[in-house]
């Protein structure tokens, strides 16, 4: 469930960015903030919830440590718990973060390319 909201939440960030740049305008900072915040609180939300399905011991503080440490101790949990599979899975998480500035990027090179 976690992902289907990253998923849609990330489909309204780009078509933010994609309505805003044919406004002429760019996404405000605090708009860009609060995606980052609610992505990482949501990415870290799906990480505690799937290690208690696969019954992986989580110390007390897991999901801070989560949180704080994202860059690092995401990825290292995704291949710990998932081998090669999880650096895809990383991969596909990072896609979701990055994809509202992409296609942004996109629609702004293809409205003032002309």
């Amino acid at each position: 469930m976690y992902v289907i909201v990253l998923l849609l939440m990330s489909l309204g960030m780009g078509a933010d960015e994609i309505i805003m740049n044919a406004k002429g305008e760019v996404v405000s900072d605090l708009t860009q903030t609060l995606w980052a915040f609610m992505f990482f609180i949501l990415s870290t939300m799906w990480s505690a919830q799937d290690s208690k399905a696969r019954n992986i011991h989580r110390p007390f503080d897991f999901g801070f440590l989560i949180y704080i440490l994202w860059p690092i101790s995401f990825p290292a949990y995704l291949i710990a718990t998932r081998g090669v599979e999880g650096i895809i899975t990383f991969l596909g998480f990072l896609a979701i973060w990055c994809g509202p500035w992409l296609l942004g990027l996109v629609s702004y090179v293809y409205i003032y390319s002309g």
